[in-house]
């Protein structure tokens, strides 16, 4: 008690509503143990007189053990202080009317009087204390000097005297100071040692982690704080007198051995610290973060062990790891989409001039078709990995969406099953935003797909729009307008619904639900929004259906009007220099744009078309982005420094966004993208041709 009490104030400092709440927190159960007492021993003396025929001594002893078991049953119902003075009272009233029935001064029950000294010195206040001793004081005198005059016929062995009564009164009183000191210091010894107790156990559970105490030789827990109970849900009672492998989970990266092992070395070793997998009473596991250390407790060796919840930041460790996955992803996409796209313009390309060459070979045609159609889905699944890495090139024009989602119901409404209907309400006034159309139509088409599938009984798919007012800090406008307007686009099905454990993981790459598929779907449709700054989310309910809810900045720019495409038909003019370091890529340039009636000349670095260029006229250049002696905005920066009216056409599988940078200061270059066919890389020649 006295290294623990050691620098804490005395009682007499402590809020008297501390130390009255503790004297009555240890009056309360040693009054019950006292009455308890006096009902044995009432029980016990009762037996004793009726067996020896001593009829006063049996209605004494009845009397109070039915007193003392009355106030019991007081003083558990909370009222202790009058249960107290009761049985104090009547223990004097008894010991006066034993005297007085007796040998006067001279009777045994005086001997009574200390006991009394000490239950109310125990239990009561000092006033109650002082009122117990004027009390039987008195009753000594009153007895006494009735004794000496004869007022009684006391039978008595000698005559009292008055000196008998100073010398009971002295040694009475003596009694009555004694016990007063000894009970009043071992109450504040005891007072004391519990304030410093629960002051310590108020500091423990101030913290903001959890505390075990441990018994160093086989690890059972002793003690814990406050925020124990909390962390783990259980009630203290739950977690005394368990080992360290009671609280492991079912699958620990700790087993409970291990634990023990790690708590011994605490206690011999030094310090220790573990992350482990626990549980909490309702059987849920977390993680937490364990720090040992050995101590001296209570003249007990002990290991105290801080427990801290690190589910929160696992769950951040886990995402940034995802991150960094998803990245490492994005790079690797990047990397294989330009090779990959570089052979599907060799696939695409010669797909097509054997359709053309085969217009009267149908059974032959079906398979340059399927060999087309086979390429494109493979081109799909590529820009797909590039929308989920954000990797994909976008074009960055006014798109208005409302004819976007007409275009793909119209689509929906050819492919899908008859039993869905497919609605659309529209209250946006207006849906114009900057973006790539191909990405934002691909993204819908997806949405379109997703509740199709979610479907297969039919049911009903609902496209939205509406206006509604961000903050300013939280919009995410383009440059081309700061209106802190967003367009709402909302994707709703009456489908089965998603499953509330996997709602948070639809947008991962490759995750999916389905017999079939590449799990992309999602996982692109959000690419493409991150893309073009918007957010999405969604909503669902088992059996009801989802909702996904899109935003994306306004622009104020109008859609230009369709204008007529230029023609791709044979017959044009022109000397075009292709560079491309991919053979496969070079083969179908040239025969298309050789068929198309263009001269052409073929070239594999960039280096070498520069040299090409100074030395004669040339009509435009087709040249890619990624080669291995210079990239391609190199080798457009190049040409314009020397000739500004260059016309120049960029090729590329993928666009970083390092490259959309260094293009801004040449608007006018076309880039395409890789896969293409024939007929389109015709097409985006004569327009770039045909610019003056």
């Amino acid at each position: 008690m006295n290294v623990l009490s050691r620098g804490f104030p005395s009682r007499s400092k402590h809020p008297r509503t501390a130390t009255a709440q503790l004297e009555r927190e240890l009056t309360e159960p040693l009054l019950r143990r006292i009455l308890t007492t006096i009902v044995f021993a009432g029980l016990a003396l009762s037996a004793a007189a009726a067996a020896g025929d001593f009829w006063r001594t049996l209605a004494l002893a009845i009397g109070n053990t039915a007193i003392a078991v009355l106030m019991l049953s007081v003083a558990r119902r909370g009222h202790s202080q009058v249960a107290a003075v009761v049985m104090t009272l009547s223990l004097t009233a008894t010991t006066a009317y034993a005297m007085m029935t007796g040998v006067g001064i001279f009777d045994d029950s005086l001997l009574i009087i200390p006991g009394l000294f000490l239950i109310a010195s125990l239990l009561l206040s000092p006033r109650w204390l002082l009122l117990v001793i004027v009390l039987t004081m008195g009753a000594v005198i009153v007895i006494g000097v009735a004794q000496i005059n004869g007022a009684r016929a006391i039978q008595i062995p000698s005559r009292a005297r008055y000196q008998d009564i100073i010398e009971i009164l002295i040694i009475l009183g003596s009694i009555a100071a004694l016990v007063q000191y000894l009970v009043s210091m071992l109450r504040q010894i005891v007072l004391e040692s519990r304030l410093a107790h629960q002051s310590v156990q108020d500091i423990l559970d101030a913290t903001s982690e959890a505390i075990f105490i441990h018994d160093a030789r086989d690890g059972r827990i002793v003690s814990v704080n406050r925020p124990t109970l909390e962390m783990f849900g259980a009630a203290k009672e739950d977690f005394l007198g368990l080992a360290p492998k009671d609280l492991r989970a079912t699958n620990p990266s700790y087993d409970g051995a291990t634990a023990a092992e790690l708590i011994r070395r605490a206690a011999t070793e030094g310090p220790q610290a573990f992350e482990w997998m626990t549980q909490r009473k309702d059987g849920s596991p977390f993680w937490v973060e364990v720090a040992l250390r050995g101590a001296r407790i209570a003249q007990e060796d002990r290991v105290v062990a801080v427990v801290r919840d690190i589910s929160a930041r696992r769950k951040l460790e886990q995402r940034v790891r995802e991150a960094e996955t998803f990245r490492a992803v994005g790079q690797l996409a990047g990397g294989v989409a330009h090779d990959f796209n570089n052979q599907l313009v060799g696939i695409l390309g010669h797909a097509e001039f054997l359709q053309d060459a085969l217009e009267a070979r149908p059974e032959l045609r079906d398979c340059a078709d399927s060999i087309v159609t086979s390429g494109k889905r493979a081109a799909e699944l590529t820009r797909q990995l590039l929308a989920f890495a954000r990797r994909g090139r976008r074009c960055n024009v006014p798109v208005d969406l409302h004819q976007l989602i007409a275009e793909v119901i119209a689509l929906g409404r050819r492919s899908i099953d008859k039993r869905i209907s497919i609605a659309e309400h529209f209250d946006a006034s207006t849906a114009v935003t900057f973006g790539d159309p191909s990405a934002l139509q691909n993204a819908l088409l997806n949405l379109l797909l997703n509740a199709r599938d979610a479907m297969p009984k039919g049911g009903t798919v609902r496209f939205a729009t509406r206006l509604v007012e961000l903050p300013a800090e939280s919009s995410s406008q383009p440059e081309a307008n700061d209106s802190t307007r967003t367009i709402e686009l909302t994707v709703s099905d009456s489908g089965i619904g998603i499953d509330p454990d996997i709602l948070d993981k639809i947008f991962e790459p490759f995750f999916t639900t389905k017999e079939s598929g590449t799990g992309m779907g999602l996982a692109a449709v959000k690419g493409t929004v991150l893309e073009h700054q918007g957010t999405i989310d969604v909503t669902s309910t088992k059996g009801v259906g989802t909702t996904f809810r899109i935003l994306l900045p306004v622009s104020d720019i109008e859609v230009p009007k369709e204008t007529s495409n230029v023609t791709t038909q044979r017959g044009a003019h022109g000397r075009i220099l292709v560079v491309d370091d991919e053979i496969s890529v070079t083969k179908v340039v040239e025969m298309a744009l050789t068929q198309g009636g263009y001269e052409v000349e073929v070239y594999q670095s960039g280096q070498a078309v520069i040299e090409r260029c100074a030395a004669g006229p040339f009509d435009l250049v087709l040249l890619d982005v990624m080669m291995p002696d210079m990239d391609g905005v190199e080798v457009l920066q190049r040409l314009r420094a020397k000739t500004p009216s260059a016309r120049v056409v960029l090729m590329t599988g993928h666009a970083s966004e390092s490259l959309e940078a260094r293009m801004r200061e040449f608007s006018d270059i076309v880039v395409l993208s890789k896969p293409f066919q024939p007929k389109e890389l015709l097409l985006e020649i004569r327009k770039a041709l045909a610019q003056s």
